[in-house]
């Protein structure tokens, strides 16, 4: 494994740079993805071995075949790290790694902690884009799942970013979420629109089996999540009200209000290209391998500590791999152009899959001229089922 990731040579030109940072102050109901307890020592103690981890990461001769032209610094709450910290791992990114002229470097997180002093030491560093969770500006709903921050402190907080014009500042809304009415989601949405920040993305919510949520619905704490037919009548009027504002749609659940926002890492990690790992859970694809480091903490600090790059396994993909992932980016951007794509590859999908398509045409869910899928808007509210019965169909007919 370790003898792969060092002799990768040379991968795709469009190239990215994940970190993770394991640690939450919180664990929200709503969250499948929480790892580890945020404690300021064992965050110190991470900052110093992530740097090393970078350190032995970028000898791989892979590294310095082109520049990266985007880096995000995620997982659970990367803005939760202190200051001095966020600093470091921006600077230590950018002397060691090729960046583009205008890579894009996004950091991760959410109001509550966010502060000031973080915000300038993000910026002073090289940060350029900040992606916060706010899941929903209604306090109450805030409260239920955890958010600390009421509705006024998250709006200051998104005004001080606007207007220190530094950085493009995203946010995720959540709708279905327990207790959320469709004129709450609509009121979420016409607040995003009215501070005028650059960008939104609207997800569905997902309930985890076992997680904190359903539990909590079950015990009858919370009120049922919005079913299916809400959700979709959620995701239809969200659109409609981005739409109207005009903002700029870049996936179907990312919107731009101005070309400030470009959402690259999240449009490159789904398309054709590579991605370096750094950090405890944190996973990637380096040409024809993908890597994934030890996600449990003792054992990534262990490793590292031993000199060693903390892999806990990697595996090699197949060509049919590239299809499948053709096929989720353009997913993802609303269509799927069938005939450019059974040219590249080789493979003649149009035949496989028009058993399949023609059910779609006829539920509604899509349209096929000359050679290319577009969704319709029944379509895009389905879209990763879509796009994954369309690889499982493939993967029949290898």
């Amino acid at each position: 494994m370790t003898f792969s990731w060092y002799s990768c040579q040379k991968g795709l030109p469009v190239r990215t740079i994940y970190i993770h940072i394991p640690f939450c102050e919180g664990h929200c109901l709503f969250c499948g993805f929480y790892q580890n307890a945020y404690r300021s020592d064992l965050a110190r103690q991470y900052t110093d071995v992530l740097v090393h981890e970078m350190e032995l990461s970028c000898k791989a001769p892979f590294i310095d075949a082109g520049p990266f032209q985007a880096v995000y610094f995620g997982g659970r709450t990367p803005t939760a790290l202190p200051a001095k910290s966020l600093t470091r791992l921006v600077s230590t990114v950018k002397n060691l790694f090729p960046l583009s002229n205008d890579c894009e470097i996004t950091l991760e997180g959410r109001i509550h902690n966010f502060t000031k002093e973080k915000i300038k030491a993000a910026l002073n560093a090289g940060v350029n884009c900040f992606s916060l969770g706010v899941q929903s500006f209604d306090t109450r709903i805030r409260k239920r799942l955890g958010r600390r921050d009421p509705r006024k402190k998250v709006i200051e907080s998104l005004t001080y970013l606007r207007d220190l014009g530094k950085a493009s500042a995203i946010i995720d809304l959540i709708y279905g979420l327990p207790g959320q009415s469709l004129h709450i989601w609509e009121e979420d949405i016409k607040t995003f629109v009215s501070l005028e920040i650059d960008g939104c993305d609207l997800y569905q919510l997902n309930v985890f089996r076992g997680g904190l949520l359903e539990k909590s619905v079950a015990k009858g704490s919370l009120p049922r999540p919005a079913i299916l037919k809400e959700q979709a009548d959620y995701y239809v009027r969200g659109v409609e009200l981005m739409e109207a504002a005009h903002y700029r749609r870049l996936s179907i659940s990312h919107w731009a209000r101005t070309s400030r926002e470009r959402s690259l890492y999240n449009l490159f990690s789904r398309g054709r290209s590579d991605c370096v790992p750094l950090g405890s859970g944190a996973g990637g694809w380096l040409g024809n391998y993908f890597f994934f480091v030890e996600g449990d903490l003792k054992d990534y600090l262990s490793a590292i500590e031993a000199g060693r790059k903390p892999l806990a396994f990697g595996m090699r993909r197949s060509q049919r791999d590239f299809l499948f992932r053709d096929i989720s980016y353009q997913m993802e951007l609303g269509y799927c152009d069938l005939e450019q794509l059974s040219k590249r590859h080789d493979f003649d999908l149009l035949t496989i899959l028009r058993p399949i398509i023609s059910q779609w045409e006829k539920a509604g869910l899509v349209k096929l001229t000359d050679g290319c899928l577009y969704l319709t808007r029944s379509g895009e509210f389905w879209m990763v089922n879509l796009a994954q019965m369309l690889i499982d169909c493939l993967q029949k007919n290898q």
